[in-house]
């Protein structure tokens, strides 16, 4: 009950939301020559570890965490760079643009393979619900 009460109260903390173009400006001087196309993961949400709203980007061999009310860098780190990252998909900017043309401003978008159904798709969450966009074409294959 506590715990339901505490994540009640953080999601009412809530600070206004960054787009995604406005995290990967922040982030940028962590990013070295990396461009927006590059990301292949961008989320916002609370940490609840480490009791923080957090937006995080993931570019080919990076991950980087930049604090929603702060608006400053607070984890940085080498990450692997996913075999999946070599198939055929659409780039961030152009998944982007179809996700928020056919379903609104997501805050959750991520190049993901799904091993089960044979696919690679971008996955994308927001007031929406749940959507997956086959990665090379951009066709819908799920929602819920």
């Amino acid at each position: 009950m506590v715990l339901l009460f505490l994540l009640g109260w953080a999601l009412a903390q809530e600070p206004p939301r960054l787009t995604p173009e406005a995290v990967f400006t922040l982030a940028a001087p962590y990013l070295g020559r990396a461009r927006l196309e590059e990301v292949y993961k961008f989320s916002h949400g609370l940490k609840p570890k480490e009791g923080l709203w957090v937006y995080e980007l993931l570019v080919p061999g990076l991950e980087v965490w930049v604090e929603a009310t702060s608006r400053r860098v607070v984890l940085f780190r080498p990450k692997g760079i996913p075999m999946h990252l070599a198939e055929p998909h659409l780039p961030f900017p152009q998944a982007l643009a179809l996700v928020r043309r056919r379903y609104g401003e997501p805050w959750h978008l991520e190049l993901k393979p799904k091993p089960k159904e044979r696919l690679l798709v971008w996955e994308t969450k927001g007031p929406f619900g749940e959507v997956w966009l086959e990665a090379a074409t951009g066709k819908e294959v799920l929602r819920r």
